[in-house]
């Protein structure tokens, strides 16, 4: 009886230290959600963005370099990750609160004109951004409404990694970095054209032990894998799959102190919006979904322009029959009739 009250106060004092450690911020506004705080169950959408932000230079507005749907299904015992291309052209809707009037643009441009300051703000608003991208992604998805969101600055990403001790991935094809030398310091610009200088951090083919810097490089490389914005999407999957199966480990959950130093770094990258539902209750009620049960998936899209023309991605029919099949509840059965959409 001693052990197990010992064990369930040490449970309620992690849960209230991972609670009060999140940044917690309004990414949806709120004060319209007639659901805001209902119980949760399945299914559930969820809305992810990674922001490429630069110390160096705070008053830059962020654009998504990284966006992605988490779906999980009514049991609530497996998952789909969804990358959507952050250069897809899409239609952006107006939004009052930046006086921006609407019209087509990158997806990952929805951040930027959300975040944009307004008259006596110094710094770009990261929630009225991403409130921009949700409605975005809203319309383009016909997901009426994301059961929760979260923002993470890719500078602070890098600390997560290293508190968890590092990550291990397996890649299918050798990298060579585009932004890195190996010792993990910066690449300079060339200044008489375009590309970068200098020696190139390496990743063989295989199993490579990562730690922040080199999975935070991994994550932007454009041109690992096949050459293109789709080898990076799966790139970041594979980074964020790690990193979950690193967390939910039983190295890290018999460890209080790695634990805790996770969950510290974690709130110092994150942004978290659960509609009225704090980080704790969503991990109770995902407890039964395994990183193991989460399917990678990425959409087709072609290429709008070439060269110095190049436009966008442009979603092809099949992106938005996955759209509807999520809707309806029927991804399951169309991920099984479209096995390409899938990330082995």
């Amino acid at each position: 009886m001693v052990t197990s009250g010992s064990v369930l106060i040490a449970a309620e004092v992690m849960s209230a230290r991972i609670s009060g450690a999140i940044t917690q911020g309004d990414l949806f506004g709120e004060e319209d959600d007639e659901h805001y705080g209902e119980d949760i169950e399945g299914p559930l959408t969820f809305l992810l963005a990674g922001l490429d932000t630069r110390p160096s230079r705070p008053e830059e507005p962020p654009r998504a370099d990284s966006v992605m749907l988490l779906h999980v299904p009514a049991e609530m015992d497996r998952g789909y990750l969804i990358s959507l291309p952050r250069d897809a052209l899409v239609e952006i809707p107006a939004f009052p609160e930046t006086g921006y009037l609407g019209g087509q643009d990158r997806l990952n441009s929805a951040m930027f004109l959300g975040a944009r300051q307004q008259a006596g703000e110094e710094l770009p608003n990261l929630e009225r951004g991403f409130r921009l991208l949700a409605q975005t992604v809203g319309q383009l998805t016909g997901v009426e409404r994301f059961d929760a969101g979260a923002v993470i600055q890719f500078e602070g990403f890098v600390e997560v990694v290293d508190a968890l001790g590092g990550i291990t991935v397996e890649l299918d094809e050798e990298i060579y970095s585009r932004h890195r030398h190996p010792d993990g310091s910066h690449r300079p610009l060339n200044p008489h054209g375009e590309g970068y200088l200098g020696e190139q951090a390496y990743y063989p083919a295989g199993v490579n032990e990562l730690e922040g810097w080199q999975a935070l490089d991994i994550s932007r490389q454009r041109y690992g894998v096949d050459g293109s914005d789709f080898g990076r999407q799966q790139l970041q999957q594979m980074v964020l799959k790690a990193m979950l199966e690193k967390a939910v480990s039983r190295d890290m959950l018999t460890n209080p102190v790695a634990l805790d130093r996770t969950v510290q770094a974690a709130g110092d990258a994150l942004v978290f919006d659960g509609r009225g539902n704090d980080p704790i209750d969503f991990a109770f009620a995902l407890r039964d979904l395994r990183p193991g049960q989460l399917t990678q998936v990425t959409l087709p899209a072609e290429n709008v322009g070439e060269g110095s023309a190049y436009q966008g991605e442009a979603l092809l029919p099949e992106a938005l029959e996955l759209f509807s099949a999520l809707r309806h509840g029927q991804l399951d059965q169309f991920i099984l009739e479209n096995p390409d959409f899938v990330v082995d």
